[in-house]
């Protein structure tokens, strides 16, 4: 990769300090991890199921208490902010038929999710998800939250807009109580374009490419800047493409930090 790309960028972002605490739900390879990492937010718990997702994160985040199965973890320790991109099957743009969205079997667990909030109570939740859930089950999230006291704000955010040359759009929401909104009316979005004016990425003037890819792509559709090592595996591949892209994911984590010191 280009020595200034985006990709290599979250490795040169100082490290600051902060009194926050932060536990992921639905891990994969740590992309929430790794932002909050570099935003000095230590995450103290996380949940994946995939045994190799689960082995990344344990070679990164030895420190951190693994779960396994959501459906199986209960009453984990106190954390101020609750991260997690469950599922997406049934939310996803590539599902064009018997779509049951929120209410489908894999992105159901959000219900689990919500039950991981509820007994935590955290300062901040924030959601990762297709920007399809804004139709087809993100009335069940806000409402959920709202019934437990939480305000939501949301945005969709794309990849480029961060100086990667893929598109990669996704939901991201942003939780907190419904106090904390009486006590500063400025909203962690508004925070959050703050945070990029001080540090915007550089706009990656290489085209995007036109096929999508997943693991069971071909390598000569997967060359993107310098491509991928031909020693790369579809664990890897697949891994990489399910991930929160850990600069949003610091940006986000930066704005959160900016929004509770303001209170």
């Amino acid at each position: 990769m280009y020595q200034n790309s985006p990709q290599n960028m979250i490795s040169t972002l100082p490290y600051i300090t902060s009194l926050l605490s932060h536990g992921s739900l639905f891990s994969g390879i740590g992309g929430f991890e790794l932002g909050a990492s570099k935003a000095g937010i230590k995450t103290k718990w996380n949940c994946e199921l995939v045994e190799f997702n689960r082995k990344v994160l344990n070679l990164h985040f030895p420190n951190s208490f693994q779960y396994t199965d959501i459906l199986e973890m209960a009453n984990p320790d106190p954390v101020d902010i609750i991260s997690g991109g469950f599922p997406c099957q049934d939310i996803s743009i590539a599902k064009t038929t018997n779509i049951l969205g929120i209410n489908g079997k894999r992105s159901g667990l959000w219900t689990q999710m919500f039950r991981i909030i509820c007994e935590v109570r955290p300062k901040y939740v924030v959601i990762e998800n297709s920007p399809m859930l804004i139709s087809r089950g993100l009335d069940t999230v806000i409402i959920d939250l709202a019934k437990i006291g939480y305000v939501f704000e949301w945005q969709c955010l794309s990849a480029t807009q961060f100086g990667f040359n893929h598109k990669r759009e996704r939901f991201y929401g942003i939780a907190y109580s419904e106090q904390m909104r009486c006590l500063n009316n400025t909203q962690v979005f508004d925070c959050f374009r703050k945070v990029l004016q001080n540090e915007a990425p550089r706009q990656n003037a290489l085209p995007m490419p036109i096929k999508r890819f997943n693991s069971k792509s071909e390598y000569e559709f997967l060359r993107i800047d310098d491509g991928f090592s031909r020693e790369l595996d579809k664990n890897r591949i697949e891994a990489c493409g399910n991930a929160v892209i850990p600069l949003i994911a610091y940006y986000l984590f930066k704005a959160i930090i900016w929004h509770f010191n303001s209170l």
